[in-house]
């Protein structure tokens, strides 16, 4: 089943047994007035460091020692509320003080369709505005309540974001984890479009159905693939695609890590084991059929595609192939496609460096912006 959802992540502390006596409980590492998730970034000596942060707040570092009274040793958003080096800080202020006014609300699926879940993060006052559907990947990963510049910047824009944690996800059980593998492109696809639709319903004065958009990266860019191509698609106006998976028989050959291919694609778990390999002529079908290629036919809503050229995770040829593919299914159908590609020479699946993640983001959110607000109702 689908587990009760913590909607952040936990830090966890055990003390040592002394004497041979029994350890202490486990104990939760997280500091007074922080919400959202905690991350522990190290402990030696009796001292912890964790990182706090949510979907409103920026991250703070704090320090404890022996279970006594924590120390904040650094906090972005004051520090922010403090620097002031010309008009841009302003507007960072008042955008961390309209985030921290945004709305946080859960939407879950019942138990009977599987259990998924979505944190759902409106601006204050939100009505019929435009929406994005950002889809984690990996796939066996999660959405929390933790910190997220773009999830920020696009809400600073008026844009509204949904975040699934569809089956296959971590932290809701290992049966809601273990779910997925040798179901991808069918599971997780309707678990998104499944919880699009309860957000739609649940938050239906909030959210404009006619603007919504897609973005993901690796399992979650295979994800708004398929988005843009299956049944549901005209719930998704625009897409944005990061280093997707777009073509599981061509990940065999090239990806560095190919038995995640019959791993997730067929019918094994997240390990391996049950899966055939080397696959075989049927099971290259059956990879083809799980594959948002599958559909390119039916993509007609515009697309940007990010990519880093040296990615070995998911080779940048996956996104190559797709727009390659739209374009001339549409040029067979008389009709330009509407896809943006830009590669990143040098970066690899994250695009990591300062300079190109930042430009990846800036660039996402800008593109999803002007589609979701520039139609004709926007405000």
């Amino acid at each position: 089943g689908g587990g009760e959802a913590t909607g952040g992540g936990e830090a966890t502390g055990r003390g040592e047994a002394t004497g041979g006596g029994p350890a202490p409980p486990v104990v939760p590492l997280r500091p007074p007035q922080c919400e959202g998730s905690v991350e522990l970034l190290g402990a030696s000596g009796g001292t912890a460091i964790v990182q706090c942060s949510s979907l409103r707040r920026p991250p703070s570092v704090w320090a404890v020692k022996d279970g006594g009274e924590w120390t904040c040793l650094v906090d972005v958003g004051s520090l922010v509320e403090k620097h002031d080096a010309g008009p841009h800080c302003e507007q960072a202020r008042a955008a961390l003080r309209e985030l921290r006014s945004a709305r946080l609300e859960k939407v879950r699926l019942p138990e009977e369709e599987g259990g998924s879940e979505a944190l759902c993060l409106l601006p204050a006052g939100a009505s019929r505005a435009p929406w994005t559907l950002k889809i984690h990947g990996g796939p066996h990963s999660a959405s929390l309540d933790s910190w997220s510049v773009e999830v920020a910047l696009l809400l600073a824009s008026g844009v509204c974001v949904i975040q699934p944690n569809y089956r296959g996800s971590i932290g809701f059980g290992d049966d809601f984890c273990a779910a997925l593998p040798g179901h991808v492109g069918e599971m997780d696809v309707g678990d998104c479009v499944a919880l699009t639709l309860a957000s739609l319903a649940q938050l239906d004065e909030s959210l404009d159905p006619a603007r919504g958009g897609a973005y993901g990266g690796s399992h979650g860019g295979f994800l708004t693939a398929w988005l843009l191509g299956c049944e549901e698609r005209a719930l998704y106006s625009c897409g944005v695609l990061w280093n997707p998976v777009v073509d599981l028989p061509a990940m065999l050959g090239t990806t560095d890590i190919p038995e995640w291919v019959s791993a997730e694609g067929l019918q094994g778990d997240a390990a391996g084991a049950g899966a055939t390999w080397p696959v075989g002529a049927e099971d290259l079908l059956e990879l083809h059929r799980r594959s948002p290629l599958s559909v390119i036919d039916r993509v007609e809503a515009p697309a940007l595609m990010l990519l880093g050229a040296a990615d070995q995770r998911v080779p940048h040829k996956q996104g190559r192939s797709w727009v390659s593919a739209l374009q001339q299914v549409r040029q067979r159908k008389g009709a330009p496609a509407d896809v943006t590609a830009l590669e990143f020479p040098g970066e690899g699946h994250a695009i990591a460096s300062l300079e190109g993640n930042a430009h990846a983001q800036q660039s996402a959110v800008a593109w999803l912006v002007e589609r979701l607000r520039g139609e004709s109702n926007a405000s």
